[in-house]
């Protein structure tokens, strides 16, 4: 949720005349207790689209390795099904703002919402794992759009006055969202078939519509809103440069190596297209996808690294757990799913303080002393043994999640505060997506990590992660997960390494939003 907070008042706040010339600005937003209670219905319609996005990330998260088993494909293949949609999600939510302009908010919602059920049901009749990636591909562009519209029509509704008091209203939902997420995918795979982890977002999503289409505003007519041009060749190079480059991660585990000519020819392509887009970008006269000349500012690349370094961390990590806890600890879904909750748990519990940290200590000095209780709190993980040290590792995870939960604010707060009001937009559409990408490279990372690992130690049959937990695999499975954990932990490194380069106080003095 801290991302979702600085973004909105940033939004409401630092750059007031994009909200009172957005779509449906002409009147000014109720006040008082009518208002209140006109922000009641409107933010939790709102913040239900941003949990079920979350559900989705999360809950898969505990059905890995039953997927692996059914569709009979290693780990390379399946974390495809997590980073397909983390990068849909990437990638769609530049989109938002020009597709906000082009056909109203609450037009862009319904839309969405149906694009999204649309990928759900794929998912759950999927026949193959291709099926299924593509399903989810579908079920990401339609999620990316919930955030940016989420944030967009709270801070018009709001106003500036009153961001904090709807922040404060949505914040809990949307935060216990990837704690509740694997214990519910744990029920459904324990007690039900694979595919209720994609069915069950049907019915949420579905009294979603119906609440929207009650007590969403209506859209102003079309003519009062200021239409940008789509950056339809950015739309072309960059997703196919970022899948490029993550199908070389995920083949270097099973193409035989960096020298492998699937690998090579995976990360020739991805690597080209990514430096065309970013001639093309800066090229530009209009709005590109993603604006590279934000990266200009070092504070801002700073902010934009640490953001990807957390979604890496974050939803490599929630990759791993379950199939840690299942293979090597002998766990059932549900259980594992609930071994996962400490980290979220962690995250709540320190979010009403960051401000008060950040804004006595610094950014620089949060984000690093965060980063490295993370980077401490995972070398357990490396360690110990996840049947007989499990409250050990519940206790870690529960330390690394507040260690996480003091990172992302800051360095966000700091990318809006490096650049100008009226590039706070764009900044936005490049940290969220940040965040999404790093999930992305994180997980496709981890997941070649590890299975070479299990191959290494278990020969062919440990490349699958459907390994089967015995007392004899036990050790070498928990040895090839640790071996795993470590990247983890060199991930929460490199994060604190970044910090270095964060402001050591707050511009202006002023405690940064959590």
């Amino acid at each position: 949720m801290t991302a979702r907070k600085v973004t909105m008042e940033e939004t409401a706040a630092a750059h007031p005349p994009d909200v009172d010339n957005a779509p449906g600005a002409g009147a000014p937003s109720e006040g008082g207790e009518q208002g209140e209670q006109r922000l009641l219905p409107i933010g939790s319609t709102l913040s239900l689209g941003a949990v079920i996005a979350l559900l989705s990330t999360t809950i898969v998260s505990v059905g890995m390795g039953r997927l692996a088993e059914v569709f009979t494909v290693p780990l390379s293949t399946v974390q495809w099904v997590s980073t397909a949609y983390l990068l849909a999600i990437a990638v769609a939510i530049p989109i938002a703002g020009w597709a906000m302009d082009r056909f109203g908010e609450k037009t862009l919602w319904q839309a969405s919402i149906v694009v999204y059920l649309i990928g759900c049901v794929l998912a759950a009749v999927a026949t193959s794992v291709g099926a299924l990636i593509g399903a989810r591909v579908v079920q990401g562009i339609g999620g990316a759009m919930f955030e940016p519209i989420m944030l967009t029509m709270l801070a018009r509704a709001a106003g500036p006055k009153r961001a904090t008091t709807v922040l404060s209203m949505v914040q809990i939902p949307i935060t216990l969202a990837p704690v509740f997420g694997p214990m519910v995918g744990g029920v459904l795979m324990d007690n039900l078939d694979w595919r209720w982890l994609f069915w069950f977002n049907v019915p949420l999503g579905l009294l979603c519509a119906v609440l929207a289409q009650r007590i969403l505003p209506t859209d102003p007519p079309r003519e009062q809103r200021g239409v940008s041009r789509l950056d339809v060749t950015g739309l072309a190079l960059l997703p196919a440069a970022l899948a490029g480059l993550l199908l070389g991660f995920s083949q270097l585990a099973t193409g035989g190596g960096i020298g492998a000519p699937v690998v090579l020819v995976s990360f020739g392509v991805g690597a080209v297209l990514l430096i065309a887009y970013v001639v093309h970008a800066l090229r530009m006269r209009g709005v590109p996808l993603i604006d590279v000349r934000l990266f200009a500012t070092g504070r801002f690349t700073a902010a934009a690294l640490g953001s990807f370094l957390f979604g890496a961390s974050v939803y490599g990590m929630m990759f791993l757990l379950p199939l840690f806890f299942q293979q090597g600890g002998g766990f059932d879904a549900w259980t594992s799913g609930l071994l996962l909750a400490p980290q979220g748990v962690g995250t709540v519990l320190i979010l009403p303080a960051v401000g008060r940290l950040v804004a006595r200590f610094g950014p620089r000095a949060v984000v690093l002393a965060g980063m490295a209780l993370a980077a401490i709190s995972t070398l357990a993980y490396t360690q110990f043994d996840p049947a007989h040290d499990t409250a050990l590792l519940v206790v870690a995870l529960l330390v690394r999640g507040v260690g996480l939960g003091t990172t992302l604010a800051p360095a966000l707060s700091t990318g809006f505060t490096s650049i100008a009001p009226e590039n706070t937009g764009r900044a936005s559409s490049a940290l969220i997506a940040s965040i999404q990408l790093g999930g992305s490279v994180g997980t496709a990372l981890l997941a070649v990590v590890v299975q070479q690992q299990l191959t290494d130690r278990l020969g062919p049959n440990g490349s699958a992660a459907s390994v089967v937990s015995s007392p004899h695999l036990a050790g070498p499975i928990t040895e090839a997960f640790g071996a795993a954990f470590w990247w983890t932990l060199g991930l929460c490194v490199v994060g604190a390494v970044v910090a270095l380069f964060l402001p050591s106080a707050e511009r202006g003095g002023t405690p940064a939003e959590t």
